[in-house]
């Protein structure tokens, strides 16, 4: 098949979520995620599992070169709810990392264990669709390919690209 061969999505909002459930993003749409280093090859190579906002799970569509082009969706049911768990999943292993790294995150993000915990958004309990408006509001946007971006984003988003 070709890239031609599918209908990709392309103006959905869309998490990539690691398969460790050690990292998670947040895309207002494919075209960010593709301007991003996100859609290229990662060093280390990083399992990655991409879902749109009603917890869709989309397939990857790579050209020859085999770099990401697109995602399309599965024929798997939506499951938002396990979606919510995973992202949740991330939180509470960024808090605990937090917690045991008090020097780091003094060091690096200038914060105390406690003040950045506070910072971290409480994702549990709540819907897909609340973590995703929770989300929107604490992150930057993937900004214009080819152009620096002005916002580096905050301290935990920063600490899941470096983990």
């Amino acid at each position: 098949m070709t890239i031609s061969d599918h209908e990709t999505i392309s103006t959905e909002t869309v998490f990539v979520i690691d398969v460790n459930d050690r990292f998670a993003h947040l895309f207002c749409n494919v075209s960010d995620l593709l301007d991003t280093h996100e859609g290229a090859h990662l060093k280390p190579p990083r399992g990655l599992d991409f879902y749109d906002q009603d917890g869709q799970r989309l397939a990857p569509v790579f050209d020859e070169a085999w770099t990401l082009r697109g995602l399309v969706k599965t024929n798997e049911k939506p499951d938002p709810a396990a979606v919510q768990a995973r992202i949740a999943a991330v939180f509470a292993y960024l808090a605990e990392y937090t917690s045991s790294h008090p020097d780091e995150i003094s060091e690096d993000y200038g914060l105390s264990v406690d003040e950045a915990l506070g910072e971290l958004p409480a994702l549990d309990g709540k819907s897909l669709t609340e973590s995703i408006a929770v989300l929107s509001g604490i992150t930057h946007g993937a900004g214009v390919a080819g152009e620096a971006q002005g916002d580096p984003g905050n301290w935990f988003h920063n600490l899941m690209h470096k983990l």
